[in-house]
């Protein structure tokens, strides 16, 4: 706590330094001015919390200073101190915000009790500036939160406070636009327009345009959404304004959609036509303000999408790319006829495709293909590139077409696998020979043959080896460790040990069952 003293007496200023009890009220810093000139400089500076100050002063008195504190609305306690004892001039300090007034010669018990009394004072008034100021930053996190709860109630026909909108400016029985602002590709820009930030930035842009003739908030339950409730005249007008201001701010795109003019109890009518409005944004279009109306719905008549998958299947089975492209050349002559694309009929297309791709992904046990994201192809100025879309996805087919196409001659080398157990089985077969003769690794040929085969290849060769023992068994003029050495077992012992675990009884008991 400061304290500053004025006056143009030093022994004054000597004498309150003296007599004061500065510790037992907190104060680490005396301040010293000559009269209220003086002063002014240091109360702008150092923002003392206790001031006394004497009445009668050269260049700027105590009255004077008084005033200018009023109007500069400075934030302090005032003590006057004076040699004459008048009304008037105690009226008057009292008038212009003094706490107290002393009169020369100060008395030390009565300096002190004013002191206390006006630091307590201060102290008290300084907690409730404190917590008002708490209770301000409280209220301006949680009205944003309460207000887009309550709001997207609204949109989705929930229970919602509509004086919300009163305290907002609406007034009863005023209709009312329902307006979508829906961004695009968010997570290109995530590292320098973090989701948060870009929230709070848009929302204080829209509501500092909009004032008191509508609200923007964040929709809670859809995707990377700001829904409008607009009130004022000229919404196309109003839109296209804001439009044409963030596009000056943020680095990714968006689109505008508005609903007609609504009363305020179909508020959910109206989200739900501002996001009908949005599935059917013509993305064939290159607008410059990407604001839409219902009126620029057209009808259309949806693409037989069975057709083309059916297509792309046969393009996959003969592993012919070239068949893409007609299929997308088929695509753009039916769309041309109209120049009318629907960012829902793309959306279908594009759910179908990777129902298409993923069927082959898992027919042929291929590694999954990293997805792509729609959202990726919107540019800046909320165009869509369907061109870049259609290149991207030919190339995920043509991997699709060559992993078929080595999946073949992996399997035919699979297959040669097996055949040559089938005729080498009595050799000492081992992995890194089939890795170094069909030039693939052992891991992959481990995990493809068990793909096929059902078994590993350690128990196909086993397996084989018992087939073709079972066979000479019913020579009886084979002795078992002749057998033994023919399948490929040096050990007859160890051999009789493997056949019981996998017949379930010995070669002597098999033979003589089967004579």
């Amino acid at each position: 706590m400061k304290v500053l003293l004025i006056d143009d007496e030093k022994h004054v200023r000597e004498g309150v330094k003296l007599l004061a009890e500065w510790d037992a009220i907190g104060v680490t810093e005396i301040l010293e001015a000559e009269n209220g000139a003086i002063a002014q400089d240091i109360i702008l500076k150092e923002r003392p919390t206790i001031i006394f100050t004497d009445l009668m002063m050269p260049e700027l008195d105590g009255r004077g200073l008084l005033k200018w504190l009023h109007s500069e609305n400075i934030n302090c306690k005032v003590i006057v101190v004076t040699g004459y004892d008048d009304y008037h001039y105690m009226r008057e300090a009292i008038q212009f915000g003094a706490s107290d007034y002393l009169l020369k010669p100060i008395d030390p018990d009565i300096l002190n009790e004013t002191l206390v009394k006006v630091a307590s004072d201060w102290n008290e008034k300084e907690k409730e500036r404190i917590d008002a100021l708490n209770d301000f930053r409280l209220l301006q996190e949680v009205l944003p939160v309460y207000r887009d709860k309550q709001l997207t109630n609204a949109i989705y026909d929930k229970e919602y406070n509509q004086n919300m909108l009163n305290q907002l400016g609406y007034e009863e029985g005023q209709t009312l636009h329902v307006s979508l602002l829906k961004l695009r590709n968010l997570e290109t820009f995530k590292d320098i327009w973090p989701e948060d930030l870009c929230f709070f930035a848009l929302l204080n842009i829209v509501n500092e345009v909009l004032q008191n003739r509508g609200i923007a908030f964040r929709n809670l339950q859809g995707a990377k959404e700001i829904c409008l409730l607009y009130w004022g005249e000229q919404v196309t007008d109003s839109i296209q304004h804001i439009a044409k201001i963030l596009s000056t701010v943020v680095p990714f795109p968006f689109h505008f959609a508005i609903s007609r003019k609504l009363p305020i109890e179909s508020i959910q009518s109206g989200y739900e036509e501002v996001v009908n409005v949005l599935q059917h944004v013509n993305i064939l279009e290159k607008r410059d303000v990407p604001v839409y109306s219902y009126e620029d719905i057209k009808g259309y008549n949806p693409i037989n999408l069975v057709e083309i998958i059916n297509l792309f299947e046969q393009m996959v089975e003969k592993q012919d790319i070239y068949i893409y492209d007609e299929v997308i050349q088929l695509f753009s002559k039916r769309i041309a006829q109209k120049n009318y694309l629907p960012f829902a009929q793309l959306l279908s297309l594009h759910q179908e495709f990777l129902i298409f791709l993923n069927h082959w992904i898992n027919k042929l046990s291929l590694q999954t293909i990293q997805e792509v994201n729609l959202e990726l192809f919107w540019n800046a100025k909320g165009h869509f590139e369907i061109g870049d879309y259609v290149a991207t996805q030919r190339e995920r087919v043509q991997s699709i077409i060559q992993e078929k196409n080595q999946t073949n001659q992996e399997l035919n080398s699979i297959e040669a696998i097996a055949n040559y157990i089938q005729l080498n089985y009595a050799e000492e077969i081992s992995l890194q020979e089939f890795s170094e003769k069909f030039y693939l690794s052992r891991e992959y040929i481990s995990r493809k043959f068990k793909q096929i085969y059902g078994v590993n290849i350690s128990d196909y060769i086993v397996s084989i080896r018992i087939e073709k023992a079972k066979e000479l068994l019913k020579f009886p003029n084979l002795k078992i460790y002749e057998i033994a050495g023919k399948i490929g077992y040096q050990d007859d012992k160890y051999f009789r040990k493997v056949f019981k675990k996998i017949v379930g009884m010995t070669p002597n008991e098999y033979r003589n069952m089967n004579d």
